[in-house]
C-alpha cells in the first residue's frame, strides 16, 4: 500500500524547512509533526513547480538559498521565497483544516485514506449493531452443529480521487505601482500575490464546506426561527436554547450508526448568535478582527460545553452542520482534502499596450467525503 508522504518525512528535509515551520503548532508533539510535515510538503510541490518551469534540475538547493539567504536580485529563489512565505501565512487559516483530514498529495491523482472495523460479510461494525448483537456466538466445538469464529477486520480505504483546479489573474497600472511605493512605501504587486492566494483558500474552504453539507447521511433535525409570541425574557432565553436539543438530535443519530460523539457545529451567523448565548459557550482567545480578514469571514467562534468547536460562516443559510472529525488521526475524518499544487503563480507580465503588469495563480486539490455518517444536518426554517 502507499505510504502518505507527510508521514514520511526526512530528518534531513525537516532541517531544511525549519525556520519556516516552527510557527505551525498542533495539539501534541506527533500533531505538530504532520502538520508541519503537511506544510513541508506543499513548500516542496510549490518549489518543484516553479524550478520544472524554469527548466532548474536541483530545486532544493533553490529551497536552500530562498530560505537562508538574502535574495534581492528578482532571480527564481525570489520567487520560491515569496510563495512559500505566502503559503506558510495563507493555509494556517484554513478554517476547515481543524475539521477535515488534509493529506497533501505529490501527484495529479490523489490517493486518499480513511478507516473503518468491518465484520467478515464486508459490513460495517456500526451498522445494523442491534440485528448484529449475537455476532460473537458460536459453537465451534459441538460437533453436531459447528459454526466458525466470526471475524472483524480493520479496513485501510484507499481511493483515487482526480484533482481539481482554480486559476486567478490580477493585473495592476504602472502607475498603481509607483504611487504606491512613493507615497506609502508599499508594493502593490505583493499585495495582489498576497490577496489572490486568500482568495483561493477561501474558496477551497468554501467548496470543502459544501461538499459536506450536500454529502452529510448521519443525521437530520429541525430547528424554527420562528419566535413563539408573548414569551417573557426568561422564557425567550430557554426557546433560544431548543436549538441545542436540535444539535443533540443529530449527534445521537450520528452516535448510533458510527459509535462517535460529535466534536464541531459550523453555524450561519444567526444561529451562531444563539449559540453564543448559552451558558456552555466559552469564546476562543483571539483577535476576531484579524481572523475574520484573512479567512473571508468564516472564523473558529469558541467551544461549546467544552466539546463542540464552533465554527461561523456568515455564508451559510438554512442549514448546520454538525460532525465528528478526529484531528489526532488523520483517516478518522469525514473528508479529505488533498492539495497537490497549492500555489503557483506565472512570471509578472508587462503589457507595452496598456502599461499594466499582470499575473496568474494556479492551484489544484483534490477533495471528497468518505464516511457520510459522520455528518449530520440541522435544517433551519423560519416557519
Amino acid at each position: 500500500m502507499e505510504k502518505l508522504s507527510f508521514l514520511n518525512v526526512s530528518e534531513e528535509k525537516r532541517k531544511l524547512y525549519k525556520p519556516i515551520i516552527e510557527h505551525v503548532k498542533g495539539v501534541n508533539a506527533q500533531h505538530t509533526l504532520y502538520e508541519q510535515n503537511k506544510l513541508i510538503m506543499m513548500y516542496e510541490q510549490a518549489a518543484k513547480y516553479i524550478a520544472t518551469m524554469e527548466r532548474k534540475t536541483n530545486y532544493e538547493e533553490l529551497v536552500q538559498r530562498a530560505i537562508y539567504e538574502q535574495n534581492d536580485t528578482g532571480d527564481i529563489t525570489t520567487d520560491i521565497k515569496a510563495i512559500m512565505g505566502m503559503i506558510g501565512k495563507v493555509y494556517p487559516n484554513m478554517v476547515t483544516r481543524s475539521i477535515i483530514s488534509v493529506q497533501p498529495t505529490p501527484k495529479n491523482t490523489a490517493t486518499i485514506f480513511y478507516k473503518d472495523y468491518v465484520r467478515d460479510d464486508d459490513s460495517s461494525l456500526s451498522s445494523d449493531i442491534h440485528a448484529n448483537r449475537n455476532y460473537a456466538d458460536n459453537e465451534e466445538y459441538n460437533p453436531s452443529s459447528p459454526t466458525d469464529v466470526k471475524e472483524i477486520r480493520l479496513k485501510i480505504t484507499n481511493d483515487t480521487v482526480s484533482c481539481n483546479e482554480k486559476k486567478l489573474r490580477d493585473e495592476v497600472t504602472l502607475e498603481m505601482i509607483q504611487d504606491l511605493m512613493s507615497e506609502l512605501g508599499m508594493n502593490a504587486t505583493s499585495l495582489l500575490d498576497s490577496e489572490m492566494l486568500s482568495e483561493i483558500v477561501r474558496e477551497w474552504d468554501r467548496q470543502n464546506l459544501q461538499l459536506m453539507l450536500d454529502g452529510a447521511t448521519g443525521g437530520s433535525s429541525t430547528f424554527s426561527t420562528a419566535e413563539p409570541s408573548g414569551l417573557s425574557y426568561e422564557d425567550r432565553k430557554y426557546w433560544m436554547e431548543t436549538i441545542y436539543e436540535k444539535i443533540i438530535d443529530v449527534d445521537n443519530q450520528i452516535f448510533k450508526k458510527r459509535f462517535r460523539r460529535t466534536n464541531f457545529i459550523v453555524a450561519g451567523a444567526d444561529e451562531a448568535s444563539f449559540i453564543e448565548k448559552m451558558k456552555g459557550f466559552r469564546s476562543s482567545n483571539i483577535d476576531i478582527d484579524q481572523v475574520v480578514v484573512q479567512t473571508g469571514g468564516r472564523y473558529e467562534m469558541g467551544t461549546l460545553n467544552n466539546r463542540w468547536k464552533v465554527i461561523v460562516d456568515p455564508f451559510l443559510t438554512g442549514k448546520m452542520l454538525v460532525g465528528y472529525n478526529n484531528s489526532l488521526n488523520f483517516m478518522e475524518t469525514p473528508f479529505v482534502f488533498a492539495p497537490y499544487v497549492m500555489a503557483y503563480f506565472t512570471p509578472r507580465v508587462t503589457s507595452t499596450v496598456k502599461f499594466t503588469q499582470a499575473r496568474g495563480l494556479l492551484s489544484r486539490a483534490a477533495q471528497k467525503v468518505v464516511v457520510s455518517d459522520l455528518l449530520g444536518i440541522v435544517d433551519i426554517t423560519s416557519s
